[in-house]
């Protein structure tokens, strides 16, 4: 009964402002949570950024609207799928960007676009929903990088 009283405590403590970490695990998890994922530029420099617009695919402007142009960039394969990130965006009236969209999909090589994931990548914690080792996720960074890069200077 002690034993129960103790792990109530602990549970309690989490919830609170000043949080206790009552074992390493814990501690070592919570640092990797934290951790930022960066854009590494090595590996930026071996990526292609490829910009098309929506006359060059009628499915994805059925999917995604009448977009002005997009950038994909390969991140890599995981578990046997090859993943890119594709940045649409949309201009406004005057002429000047209006919108970003940001997606990790395997679809780009399936007969359908229709067929892969498509995962949105929000800003904030981008990769919140993105369930990758963490030099997957810096790869995912990079491509993202390139892709908003090129977008901002085409």
């Amino acid at each position: 009964m002690d034993d129960n009283a103790s792990e109530s405590a602990v549970e309690d403590s989490v919830s609170s402002e000043e949080p206790v970490v009552s074992d390493e695990v814990d501690a070592s998890e919570g640092e990797e949570q934290e951790q930022p994922i960066e854009a590494d530029e090595n590996i930026m420099e071996t990526m292609t950024c490829d910009l098309f617009d929506a006359s060059e695919s009628e499915e994805l402007t059925m999917m995604y609207g009448y977009f002005d142009l997009a950038a994909s960039v390969e991140v890599g394969e995981k578990d046997g799928d090859t993943w890119w990130v594709v940045i649409f965006e949309w201009d406004g009236e005057d002429g000047v960007v209006d919108l970003r969209e940001v997606y990790l999909t395997n679809s780009l090589e399936m007969p359908s676009y229709r067929d892969g994931v498509w995962i949105e990548l929000k800003s904030g914690d981008r990769w919140r929903n993105v369930d990758w080792d963490h030099d997957m996720l810096v790869r995912g960074q990079s491509a993202f990088d390139l892709a908003w890069e090129t977008l901002v200077n085409s």
